[in-house]
């Protein structure tokens, strides 16, 4: 089976987990550290602060802005169409989502946004879903107009570009996760970006409890509700042995995003005029749910490719926020909740692979069941 995740451990990685098993310290420590220092390096920002997963950076990205915030705005503008995840941790902080239709771009509808600001809103919150950028320059300029933060969920996203600007540090905050389907993995683990000091404080007190600091006598005084939300050296010894390839699992994902698009004759996915997109996967379009639900099961047992659907309208298809009673419409994301499905184009796919991934698509093309 291709499959859309994939891991890459490295001796280095073996050696130091065995160096953490013999030492005992498998909780944080330096081997998180290293990690942190190596990603701000390959990203070209000031602070990164280390998660247990995405969702978690997620949650004490908008937490922070809380905490920082004086006029107790409790309103974040998102994409109808996201990964849940992103959802959840407004929900976890008592903040309210405020969805925008997407475009068949998969990114939030940078048109339809200031609609929806208003005196409540704290922040715009846009995803690179799937590892394509949003169009950050609009959104800065919204943000700025009306006085509000950006949270870039760069979770799909690691090594792709904006205007030549890493995705996740243009905002005032960005996040990574490192799931086994993104760019690098630490088999879970996820991260929170800033240039901004008083937020990286905030963010390191918030990923652990809420607590004042690491001194000793701060250790045990709560200023914020925080989170459980802390890296282990496990994971981040995983991270250490893949962070030196992390420039070639950019450029193989990439190039194999590339690839399809060369031999399928057709550009389903692809670069636009500020983008250098570093693929989560390779997403397609499907000409009726129920063809797209039905290959969602043949592409693995028939051609051996894991596929996936594109998430879902949150607010409309999401049944975990039905309570929602939401009245509005949302067609882009509804559509492509009901027709989008994507395929494995990760770094370790080889050339017989691509090949059984394209002779997949090419057959369901022949079919009649790809949209144009």
């Amino acid at each position: 089976m291709i499959t859309l995740g994939t891991v890459n451990i490295s001796e280095k990685t073996k050696s130091l987990m065995q160096d953490a098993l013999n030492s005992g310290i498998i909780s944080q420590g330096e081997y998180v550290k290293e990690f942190e220092d190596r990603l701000a390096n390959f990203l070209g920002v000031k602070h990164v602060i280390a998660m247990a997963n995405g969702t978690l950076a997620d949650a004490c990205a908008v937490a922070a802005l809380k905490v920082g915030d004086k006029k107790g705005r409790n309103e974040v503008i998102v994409p109808a169409l996201t990964f849940i995840a992103q959802i959840n941790s407004l929900y976890y902080n008592h903040l309210k989502p405020v969805f925008v239709d997407i475009g068949y771009d998969f990114q939030i509808d940078v048109k339809k946004i200031e609609e929806k600001i208003n005196e409540k809103t704290l922040a715009i919150m846009p995803v690179h879903l799937l590892g394509r950028p949003a169009e950050m320059e609009k959104i800065l300029l919204l943000a700025k107009k009306h006085n509000l933060f950006v949270v870039e969920d760069a979770c799909e996203a690691l090594g792709s570009k904006y205007k030549n600007q890493s995705c996740g540090t243009i905002g005032d905050i960005g996040t990574f996760s490192f799931y086994i389907s993104h760019s690098v993995t630490t088999g879970e683990g996820g991260a929170a970006v800033t240039n901004n000091d008083e937020l990286a404080d905030n963010l390191r007190s918030l990923r652990n409890h809420g607590r004042k600091s690491d001194k000793f006598e701060e250790k045990f005084i709560f200023p914020h509700i925080g989170f459980s939300a802390k890296m282990n050296a496990l994971e981040a010894a995983v991270g250490l042995g893949a962070i030196d390839e992390l420039p070639r699992y950019v450029k193989a994902r990439h190039d194999n995003m590339v690839k399809l698009n060369e031999t399928l004759g057709h550009n389903y996915f692809f670069d636009g005029d500020n983008d250098y997109i570093v693929p989560h996967a390779y997403p397609v379009l499907i000409k009726s749910k129920e063809q797209r639900n039905k290959l969602l099961i043949d592409f693995p047992s028939k051609f051996g490719v894991e596929c996936r659907q594109i998430f879902s309208c949150i607010p409309t298809q999401s049944g975990a926020y039905s309570f929602f009673g939401e009245k509005s419409s949302y067609p882009i994301a509804e559509d492509v909740g009901d027709r989008g499905m994507y395929v494995p184009c990760h770094q370790n796919l080889k050339e017989e692979d691509i090949a059984k991934i394209v002779d997949a698509l090419k057959y369901i093309k022949n079919e009649g069941f790809l949209a144009e």
